[in-house]
């Protein structure tokens, strides 16, 4: 995608703004909940997003429709493109005076990663890498926080994980990518003393999450029986779930606090079984998800287990909605979006 200045969208009263903040995967779940949060205050905010398939973008689309219904007087900027796109983020650079960088852009997934592997190394490494060049050129120099996963952690029998751990051992592509991507950002804070906190996410779910995701695919099934949701390990395996409102809370403490260079974990702290997670959802919608059970993907840990401790002492991080709450929340906001007769993007 070539873009050059004069097509950039402007700004609502850029020069009053003190502080102008650039989100990338901003039209996502977690990203387009960041910028709500931001525009209730008086900033800017740039969000950057390809808008790519990997799910429907209708659903991306929609979470920006609904963001432009909610702040219509907001100084809030809307560009479709990539993070590997060098011009692009030059210019983006070069005509807004970014003062904070959220970076949360990037291919998701773990078990699809087996089988798109350059795919994730192009977006998840070499875009954070280029994202970082171009942030690393200004002036004066962005906060800058970048979400990572639980996901480096791989298969390990040390829980719950620490900031401390190895990490050496990821076993998918998809946390291999986000492992070299929190080291390259240790280079640039090295080089250049680029502030930049990184966000190891646990498990996030809550309303406008996505679709194939375990949470959804669960709701899916309440509205319709003809689904059958794949449990795997019979559902042994555990997750430290973690509500999306606790996750924008710690991203804003970041983003206000500069740390120079750390690694933190986001998560609630009380991982649970599967099995668990499906009888909270089968209890507030008061429907039965019909199930098959499937022995796990390789890429798939066992346990995620997060000790929070570290995010408590520098982000002053209380996760406050646990999995019982969190679940009628998601399954209440599901209900009114994707209910009978309303149509679900999967």
């Amino acid at each position: 995608m070539t873009i050059v200045s004069d097509r950039l969208p402007s700004m609502k009263n850029s020069k009053n703004l003190s502080k102008i903040y650039l989100v990338t995967g901003g039209a996502g779940f977690v990203g387009s909940h960041l910028i709500d949060r931001l525009l209730e205050f008086d900033v800017g905010v740039i969000l950057l997003d390809n808008f790519n398939e990997y799910y429907s973008s209708k659903i991306k689309r929609k979470n920006v429709a609904l963001l432009q219904a909610r702040h219509p007087h907001s100084a809030f900027v809307i560009i479709e493109g990539s993070i590997n796109d060098v011009q692009l983020l030059n210019t983006i650079f070069s005509t807004y005076q970014i003062t904070h960088i959220a970076h949360l852009a990037a291919l998701p997934g773990v078990r699809s990663t087996a089988y798109h592997i350059n795919q994730y190394v192009e977006t998840n490494f070499i875009g954070t890498q280029l994202l970082l060049e171009a942030a690393s050129s200004l002036q004066r120099l962005p906060q800058f926080v970048f979400t990572s996963t639980s996901s480096v952690y791989g298969q390990t029998n040390n829980v719950p994980f620490i900031e401390t751990d190895s990490c050496a051992q990821p076993i998918s592509p998809y946390a291999a990518s986000k492992r070299s991507a929190e080291l390259i950002a240790h280079v640039y804070h090295r080089l250049y003393s680029l502030n930049i906190t990184i966000l190891r996410l646990f498990n996030v779910y809550g309303p406008r999450g996505r679709p194939d995701m375990m949470p959804f695919l669960l709701m899916n099934a309440c509205i319709d029986p003809s689904r059958i949701v794949d449990v795997y390990d019979n559902g042994e395996i555990q997750r430290d779930w973690t509500y999306i409102d606790d996750v924008i809370d710690a991203i804003i403490a970041a983003l206000q606090r500069p740390l120079g260079y750390e690694i933190i974990n986001i998560g609630y702290g009380t991982p649970i079984k599967l099995t668990k997670f499906i009888d909270q959802m089968q209890h507030v919608s008061n429907r039965q998800i019909r199930t098959q059970m499937k022995k796990s993907h390789r890429t798939e840990p066992s346990i995620t287990h997060c000790d929070n401790t570290k995010a408590r002492i520098l982000l002053d991080f209380v996760p406050k909605t646990n999995v019982s709450e969190g679940v009628k929340k998601t399954w209440l906001w599901f209900q009114q979006e994707y209910g009978v007769n309303k149509k679900y993007f999967s």
